[in-house]
């Protein structure tokens, strides 16, 4: 196929390398994801689940991670738009239970 005008990309979304704050980013995530639900706990007295719309999100940001695990520190644009999406979503939660206000992360 062509790659001429964009048409004929199979694969819009390939493995990149991961910058050192890219992986810092994931494992300051799942930390903050393990604080949260500890603390949701001892609040609420339930677990933390998360909204059905993050499904798919949590799903990409845990592939990622064990990927990091493994030594192979490659992502992919939506697994990075997921960990983002992750840690706004926890940074709102955390928020909520102890009555603040929520701010919005700027990415860049």
């Amino acid at each position: 196929m062509s790659r001429r005008n964009g048409r004929g990309r199979i694969h819009l979304d390939l493995l990149q390398t991961s910058r050192a704050d890219d992986i810092a980013l994931a494992q300051a995530v799942e930390d903050r994801f393990l604080d949260l639900s500890g603390t949701y706990m001892r609040v609420k007295g339930t677990e933390l689940v998360p909204p059905p719309e993050l499904n798919a999100d949590m799903l990409a940001w845990r592939k990622m991670r064990v990927r990091h695990k493994a030594g192979d520190f490659r992502h992919t644009g939506s697994e990075l738009k997921s960990t983002q999406r992750i840690a706004q979503w926890t940074l709102d939660v955390n928020a909520a239970l102890r009555n603040q206000e929520t701010t919005k992360m700027e990415w860049r």
